[in-house]
């Protein structure tokens, strides 16, 4: 494992596999969803869960989220043991 990840592993106090996103075949990968998910800031505890569990590591320690990646999977909401990030249908711009 670089040390760099190593490093952020130790300091969250687990090992974990890390992905960062990136473009795919087709390109960004956010075009095409339905939903984003929000974090309202006030209920986040910065548990990392949402981090940990997103599938295209649109989410970073900080919690913010990179809608230009982000498919709108839900995971991250679902997985939010303090409901601080909610589904909300995205208005797509014309």
């Amino acid at each position: 494992m670089p040390k760099r990840k190593k490093k952020e592993a130790e300091e969250i106090g687990f090992v974990t596999t890390l992905s960062v996103p990136s473009e795919g075949s087709a390109g960004l990968t956010g075009s095409w969803r339905v939903f984003i998910p929000v974090l309202d800031g006030e209920r986040c505890n910065k548990c990392l869960l949402c981090w940990i569990y997103c599938p295209e590591a649109c989410i970073n320690k900080d919690i913010r989220i990179n809608y230009d990646y982000c498919k709108g999977c839900g995971i991250c909401a679902e997985e939010c043991p303090r409901g601080a990030i909610s589904m909300v249908k995205e208005e797509k711009k014309q």
